[in-house]
């Protein structure tokens, strides 16, 4: 049953994501929370997009037990293709081939909901690339989104 509800609770998360500009689901970061490092400029769709999936990325490693990486404050000088593997899932990461997490339901729910985190940061990361590599607040949250799938796939791999 809790693989049942994990798995949903996954799908949701796809969902969501997948669901491109549609309306924020939960508020923008509020200065002086945990993203209080790199303020939302503007509000454009983008930045929106970026905000909901990054909160999205939050809420799962809070909800299991991962530390939330502090906002990265490289700005508009970040090294971009530097991070263009990290934010794979583990499934389309090649680095990743001697992962080998038990066969559990609880390993097999770590590891979709890990895809899902990666998921979310390669998106944040692909909309970071489409504004041009030099928007400071995108690409912060895609240095962000990738430590949190690192951080994720470590996680699943490690599940015995």
């Amino acid at each position: 049953m809790r693989g049942i509800v994990l798995g949903a609770a996954a799908a949701a998360l796809v969902a969501c994501a997948a669901g491109g500009r549609k309306q924020m689901v939960s508020a923008p970061p509020q200065a002086g929370g945990a993203d209080a490092g790199a303020t939302m400029p503007g509000g454009s769709p983008e930045h929106a997009e970026i905000a909901q999936l990054d909160q999205a990325i939050t809420d799962e490693l809070t909800r299991r037990g991962l530390a939330v990486p502090a906002d990265a404050t490289c700005g508009p000088s970040c090294d971009m293709a530097a991070i263009a593997m990290d934010t794979k899932p583990v499934t389309a990461d090649p680095r990743m081939q001697s992962c080998k997490p038990g066969a559990s339901d609880t390993c097999q729910d770590s590891c979709t909901l890990s895809d899902s985190i990666c998921k979310n940061a390669d998106r944040i990361c692909t909309i970071a690339h489409q504004l041009g590599d030099r928007d400071a607040y995108a690409n912060d949250k895609c240095v962000r989104g990738s430590q949190s799938c690192q951080a994720s796939k470590q996680r699943c791999c490690s599940c015995l």
